[in-house]
């Protein structure tokens, strides 16, 4: 079967190659074979501080032209219940839609809280050079940067 050479095919085929990437460091991960619109993680080690030890992720993966992964993600989803050890709620992550209008409903139904993670810089390589450039597990390392930084998300002074 020949390379699909549109846009959603290269993200595909990006995507898979990441997700091999990934599996490596994470093991449970899964993405989103026909339209390449989101990648899971299913036990993510979250640091000391938080309500739990490991929690899921799901990332939206950017569509549209340019989208991924010229285009960094910037959400990503995780349990509802998600709070600080000592029961804090926590800032820039939203249980409802009332956040935005862009917010996948069908994954807040589900019983999925997202935060909103703009990364500053974002270069990724061209092709399936990935590890020369930005990619998901650069992503990832932010989205663990965001659960080190709890006590200003939750609004902590400790």
């Amino acid at each position: 079967m020949a390379a699909d050479p549109s846009a959603a095919g290269r993200r595909r085929s990006r995507l898979q190659a990441e997700v091999q990437l990934l599996a490596q460091r994470y093991r449970e991960v899964g993405f989103d074979r026909q339209d390449a619109s989101w990648v899971h993680i299913g036990n993510f080690p979250v640091p000391a501080g938080w309500n739990r030890p490991r929690v899921e992720i799901l990332i939206d993966i950017p569509h549209g032209n340019p989208g991924y992964p010229s285009v960094a993600p910037q959400w990503f989803w995780t349990d509802r219940d998600l709070r600080t050890a000592d029961g804090r709620s926590v800032r820039h992550f939203f249980t409802s839609g009332a956040a935005s209008g862009l917010v996948d409903r069908s994954h807040l139904d589900k019983g999925w809280g997202h935060f909103c993670i703009h990364a500053r810089s974002w270069h990724p390589s061209s092709g399936l050079r990935l590890r020369e450039g930005h990619n998901l597990l650069s992503y990832l390392d932010l989205i663990t940067a965001v659960f080190r930084d709890r006590e200003r998300l939750a609004g902590g002074d400790r």
